[in-house]
């Protein structure tokens, strides 16, 4: 049961991850220690939600260990609630992350197999009580066929409540490649539930079956305009695209589109970032903050979207902690120093 004094919270289910980096940088293949940070694409977005003043909660299962309970203190102090966190049997997901550095780019091997969430069963639907929205990502379908089910399910709980959903594609292939699933099919059958989606022209060439023409904003855009009349529950498609350097800086763009209109950022350039994982999760994050907002409005969702992301990519690990007037700041294009 959710707590008594729940309101109007926004529900974020997935598997809670840890992530083990190399100490100082470098490669696995020399490393001697291991960096841990605890994160997960819907616990990310869960934590920067929070940190901005929304209250979260985090639905998952954890094993009953040390580890699984450094995970649950971890979302705690951030201000999550994990009242809708199951504690059972198996083990923790853990994935191994190689930084990209310069021209190199990172990899990321996954450790998932046999955890607790993989196993895990359809959630209580009263999880839901007192929330308004339900954030889930296309991760938890390619974890195991079992977490597949509990997220359909969760997700058609929360519809026949009236509750909003919002949905990040989210592909990862080498989860998907473990599996004999269609994972066409099964994002369809989530995407067919969600208001909002997160996902650029690859994700809706991969889940329509055919390519986009053009080039830029008018790509994306003909590929947004085909996915909300495939799916016309969707109310909204938002969209990042980015350009690495040879140099290391990166250029991104980001556009939120609905059947009637749309709105694009500037190009952001970022130089010297600290850490890119968790970035898509704030943009995420950030969206859904001003998306959440009445009446919605498309270029504040664009810009808040934006700052989010651009401050996570100078925080360490996969949470971005920036609060409210930080964003604002952000938003406004502030750099000085307040005093």
């Amino acid at each position: 049961m959710a707590p008594a004094g729940a309101q109007r919270a926004v529900v974020c289910f997935g598997e809670v991850l840890l992530r083990l980096s190399p100490s100082g940088g470098g490669s696995l293949r020399d490393a001697a220690r291991l960096d841990l940070h605890v994160g997960g694409a819907e616990a990310n977005v869960a934590v920067a939600l929070a940190n901005l003043g929304i209250e979260t909660r985090m639905v998952s299962a954890l094993p009953d260990d040390d580890l699984g309970r450094n995970a649950i203190k971890a979302l705690r102090r951030e201000g999550v609630d994990c009242s809708g966190i199951a504690i059972g049997t198996g083990r923790m997901g853990v994935y191994f992350l190689t930084s990209a550095t310069g021209t190199a780019s990172g990899k990321v091997l996954y450790d998932r197999m046999g955890t607790a969430f993989a196993a895990c069963a359809e959630p209580d639907s009263t999880l839901l009580d007192g929330a308004r929205h339900l954030h889930l990502s296309g991760i938890s379908l390619a974890v195991s066929a079992g977490a597949a089910r509990a997220t359909h399910g969760f997700a058609s709980a929360a519809k026949q409540r009236g509750m909003t959903v919002s949905f990040d594609g989210n592909f990862r292939p080498s989860l998907w490649a473990r599996t004999d699933r269609d994972p066409r099919a099964e994002v369809a059958e989530l995407v067919a539930m969600a208001d909002l989606f997160f996902g650029n022209h690859k994700d809706i060439s991969l889940l329509l079956g055919r390519d986009f023409s053009g080039d830029g904003g008018q790509r994306r855009r003909e590929a947004a305009l085909a996915a909300l009349e495939a799916f016309p529950n969707l109310s909204a498609i938002a969209s990042t695209a980015r350009h690495v350097e040879r140099d290391g800086s990166h250029r991104i763009i980001a556009r939120v589109d609905s059947a009637d209109a749309s709105a694009e950022s500037a190009e952001l350039v970022l130089t010297g970032i600290v850490d890119r994982i968790g970035t898509g999760d704030a943009f995420s994050a950030g969206v859904l903050a001003a998306w959440l907002g009445a009446p919605p409005d498309m270029t504040r969702m664009v810009e808040s979207g934006m700052a989010l992301s651009a401050l996570k990519h100078f925080m360490p690990g996969d949470f971005c902690r920036a609060n409210r007037d930080e964003l604002a700041a952000a938003m406004a294009g502030g750099g000085d120093v307040a005093r």
